[in-house]
């Protein structure tokens, strides 16, 4: 497949996912974190962002993962710049094959571990809440944005994940940066 039949594809099914009607953002998030599983709303979480108050849920589910109020609110709205165009290029090279793979291990449709539907679903969260958002993404614009009802997450999996979010953000600058400029500029044939 060339290509221009790739990005056609590409292109066709972006518009599809964000067209379509039937397909659905996220509703219910399934926390996991070894034996322990609980279920929070995508929009208990909205409303705690806004409100800086959590529901009683939020709150046990606060309290058994030992986060407090400003932790948890750290972390569901620390922005990520995510330029569209250099993330997309790092997203469908080898590396970032690798990076969504690993992701994917992290935070998948619930009851589906195929890594690449994950791949997939994390490619269009990241790209149209991108895209949303004025080129920066936060969890909860991302949990939003991701095109199916249920996730799944492995909380001690992504809590080491997200304390090594700033390398990732190193690594959008570092391939963004003159070194790679063909890469950056479409000329290279990756």
């Amino acid at each position: 497949m060339n290509l221009k039949n790739k990005i056609l594809k590409y292109v066709l099914l972006c518009l599809f996912i964000i067209i379509n009607p039937s397909a659905k953002a996220s509703e219910k998030i399934y926390l996991y974190k070894g034996t322990f599983s609980r279920t929070i709303l995508v929009d208990e979480l909205i409303n705690f962002e806004k409100t800086k108050k959590p529901s009683n849920k939020l709150k046990k589910l606060m309290y058994i993962t030992n986060l407090n109020n400003k932790e948890l609110l750290e972390s569901l709205t620390y922005k990520i710049e995510v330029p569209l165009v250099v993330s997309s290029k790092l997203m469908n090279s080898t590396i970032g094959e690798v990076l969504l793979g690993r992701i994917a291990k992290i935070i998948h449709p619930n009851k589906t571990l195929t890594k690449e539907l994950g791949i997939k679903a994390i490619r269009s969260a990241i790209i149209i809440s991108s895209y949303n958002n004025n080129q920066e993404i936060n969890l909860i614009d991302f949990f939003q944005a991701y095109p199916n009802k249920n996730i799944a997450l492995n909380l001690k999996a992504l809590n080491t994940a997200l304390k090594k979010v700033e390398s990732l953000t190193d690594l959008i600058k570092f391939y963004s940066s003159a070194p790679l400029k063909k890469l950056k500029d479409g000329s290279s044939s990756t």
